[in-house]
């Protein structure tokens, strides 16, 4: 059941600290993107989209204290939905920098189009809920979250392959696989209260982001993509900034190699 119209819930609050929390890491995303680049830091520049999206999300769901509407009620599911995709794809910034010969360039925009459409499915499976009585699940939204599951899947393989070459990346990188590491428990348990609240009939009233519990909303999505976001900041902040002629339309393999000749000469000092 919908929160009653014209009161403040702790459903609100929840929404008050995504507000704080999103809005934070947006304006750090910000500073990542000048850092690094807006065209070759993808990861960056999904950080902005990500967290615009659980703004607007936390925004509509304040907003239904007062327009109990179904466009609104809509909006809000449809950025909680879509929003999986550019958590996922943050990985991109990550491994694009990773020094490994044997990862083709092309498995990277593959990920990307199946997120694509796993966004394109989010949306329309949002509205089609939105505008249901009950605000019922439905199939766009399942295999839309199968998709960015998928997407999650495929970059941990790609981190077992690039542990496995540890010791070719270079130390001031290496870092970057230790935030993917750290950050796959909470990733884990994001994707759990997905695929419940969409895929286990009997636990989505609990695993609904409007009606469901929000203490399980709480501790199983927006504590999981709070930490994530702060540890992908954290460790964004501290790598090494590309030389500008880098930064903005380098070929891939110019800017890993500069950052492979820069680590080994830091090593040799």
């Amino acid at each position: 059941m919908l929160d009653k119209p014209g009161i403040f819930t702790y459903r609100d609050g929840v929404a008050i600290i995504q507000l704080i929390a999103f809005a934070t890491s947006l304006a750090f995303a910000f500073v990542l993107c000048w850092r690094h680049g807006f065209q070759r830091s993808e990861g960056w520049v999904i950080l902005l989209t990500f967290s615009t999206l659980r703004i607007l999300g936390a925004s509509f769901q304040l907003a239904s204290i007062t327009h109990p509407t179904d466009s609104v009620y809509g909006g809000a599911l449809i950025c909680q939905g879509i929003g999986l995709a550019p958590l996922t794809l943050l990985n991109l910034g990550l491994f694009v920098r990773v020094f490994v010969d044997a990862i083709h360039q092309k498995l990277f925009s593959l990920i990307s189009l199946v997120a694509i459409a796993g966004i394109v499915l989010a949306i329309y499976g949002g509205t089609n809920s939105a505008n249901s009585p009950t605000l019922a699940t439905n199939d766009l939204l399942k295999v839309s979250v199968l998709l960015f599951a998928a997407c999650y899947l495929s970059f941990m393989g790609l981190f077992l392959i690039f542990m496995q070459r540890w010791h070719d990346i270079p130390q001031g990188e290496q870092k970057l696989l230790l935030c993917f590491a750290v950050c796959v428990p909470f990733m884990v348990v994001r994707f759990l209260y997905s695929i419940l609240g969409t895929w286990v009939q009997n636990l989505r009233p609990q695993f609904s982001v409007l009606t469901g519990d929000v203490t399980t909303f709480l501790f199983m999505a927006v504590i999981e993509e709070i930490f994530v976001v702060a540890v992908f900041v954290f460790t964004g902040m501290r790598l090494d900034r590309l030389p500008p002629d880098l930064r903005n339309g380098a070929k891939v393999d110019d800017s890993r190699e500069a950052v492979r000749l820069r680590s080994g000469e830091e090593e040799r000092g």
